[in-house]
Formats: structure tokens, C-alpha cells, sequence
């Protein structure tokens, strides 16, 4: 356990019930869930623009970044280094947040910042759910779980089943969420450590001190005390961490590393 700890602080390292039933479980790991069904058929509609995938979310569809968000050619900061680059860019008439393959990825980006370089786009962050689905499908072997440093956006084959790329790994990315005295969405979140059974969105019920091969081996952070962020995935750092079940929901909303970025989604409505 401690040797997690340790990897879990790695995030900021750069500055830095049971699950419904088993077969639930390991249903959700082949991708065998009533949000695929739902993206079924979504691929080749024109609802979305060049740069983002069609997820249907809560009887709507609503478009996905298909990369992890990089600085706009506009924008001043192109690669960053602190959150005053991201906040510099915000502050640039003309700075947006793009959907682009092989870009420097836009990390050393708070949550606030997040929300508002996507509000900026017409857009906004996913929410934990949305996250969730569209994550779903990713062969996490192929995922940029375990370098020295981050990759240049689309660059790997760590591609979801809606389309979307390095869901998991190479940054962990901010979701549109808050864990308030160790509680989200009316659970009680566990203690850190493995995952070992989640709910519906992929969120840990229960942890562990062993790893899990059900659940990827991914690993779970969480506080019992005070207001923290959301982040999902993990790093280029994480190892088998990283994975589609692996949160962080301890993590102060002012957290920007190196480690950490984002993606925009669109309503279509």
C-alpha cells in the first residue's frame, strides 16, 4: 500500500452493495454495457464536428472530444509549464482549446480552468458518466500507462470503442464533479487502495490491499474529509494503475501538473 501512496503523489510530482453482480463486472471489461448499445450507430452521423464522436448521454446525444484538449494556435502557451501558461492562454482573446492529433497535449490546468477553457468553446467538461462511457472499450495494453513522458495527442493505439483516444493514460483528465467528506453521489466512497467492485459508472463501491485482475488492477484514491475534484485514468506514469476503473477523488481543485489534463463536450441540443 505504501508503495501507491507513493505513485498516487506522483500526480503532483511535476511541481509533480458489491458491483451489481460479477457478471455486471465482467461484462463491463469486454465493453458488453447498455451505453455501447447506445453509441451503436452513432459513428457515422454528422451531428458532431471534425475533432469529436457521438455519445448518447442521457437520452441525448452529445459530442466527445475525440483528443485530449490542446492549446489553440492563438493561444501564447503552446507548451506549458505552470498554471499562470494556462491561465495566461485564458486570458488570450482568440485562445481556445482544440481537438487536434499529434499536438502537445494542454496540461498544468486547475479544474476552474478547465470548466472555463471549455465554456469558452461553447462546450463544457463531461461529467463523471460521460467519462465513463465513453472510456469504455479501451485496450489498456495499448495506452500510455508506463514512460517518462507524456505523448503528443492521438499518437498511440489507445483508442475507445465511441473513437475516442488516450482515454486512459498519457494525461489524467479533469471530470465536471465534486467528492464532498468522502461522499459522491450519495455513496460513501472506500478507502484508497484496489478496486474491487464498482458501480454503474465505474466508480469503486469496494477497495482492496491486493490487486484485482477483474478490475484491471486499478487503483483508487479517496479522502473521508473535505471538498476535492475528480480526476480519472491516470498518467503516462501510472503502470497498471492506469486503467478504466482508476480514480482519483482526492485531489484539491486547484491541483495543475504536468500529469493532469482535460477534454471538451458539446451538447447538441
Amino acid at each position: 500500500m505504501k508503495g501507491k501512496l507513493l505513485k498516487g503523489s506522483l500526480i503532483g510530482l511535476s511541481a509533480v452493495v458489491l458491483s451489481t453482480l460479477g457478471i455486471f463486472a465482467s461484462d463491463t471489461l469486454r465493453g458488453i454495457d447498455s451505453r455501447v448499445s447506445n453509441v451503436a450507430g452513432l459513428g457515422n452521423t454528422s451531428v458532431c464536428k471534425d475533432g469529436s464522436v457521438p455519445l448518447r448521454s442521457d437520452g441525448d446525444v452529445v459530442c466527445i472530444d475525440k483528443y485530449e484538449a490542446s492549446p489553440g494556435e492563438d493561444c501564447p502557451n503552446q507548451q506549458l509549464s505552470s498554471s499562470i501558461h494556462s491561465e495566461r492562454n485564458i486570458g488570450t482573446d482568440g485562445c481556445f482549446a482544440v481537438s487536434t492529433p499529434n499536438k502537445q497535449p494542454w496540461n498544468y490546468i486547475s479544474l476552474p480552468q478547465a470548466q472555463r477553457v471549455c465554456a469558452r468553446s461553447g462546450k463544457r467538461l463531461p461529467t463523471n458518466s460521460e467519462w465513463y462511457a465513453y472510456a469504455l472499450g479501451t485496450d489498456t495494453s495499448k495506452c500510455v500507462i508506463d514512460e517518462k513522458e507524456y505523448s503528443e495527442t492521438g499518437t498511440s493505439e489507445c483508442i475507445s470503442s465511441v473513437g475516442a483516444h488516450d482515454v486512459v493514460g498519457n494525461l489524467w483528465e479533469w471530470v465536471d464533479e465534486s467528492v464532498v467528506e468522502g461522499t459522491f453521489n450519495n455513496q460513501r466512497l472506500p478507502e484508497d487502495g484496489y478496486v474491487s467492485s464498482v458501480d454503474a459508472n465505474g466508480i469503486a463501491i469496494t477497495s482492496t490491499g491486493s490487486p484485482d485482475e477483474l478490475y484491471e488492477e486499478d487503483y483508487f484514491w479517496a479522502k473521508s474529509e473535505g471538498v476535492y475534484g475528480m480526476i480519472r485514468g491516470g498518467f503516462y506514469g501510472s503502470g497498471s494503475d492506469a486503467g478504466l476503473y482508476t480514480t482519483n477523488a482526492s485531489v484539491q481543485t486547484s491541483l495543475a501538473t504536468l500529469g493532469i489534463g482535460f477534454r471538451c463536450v458539446e451538447d447538441t441540443f
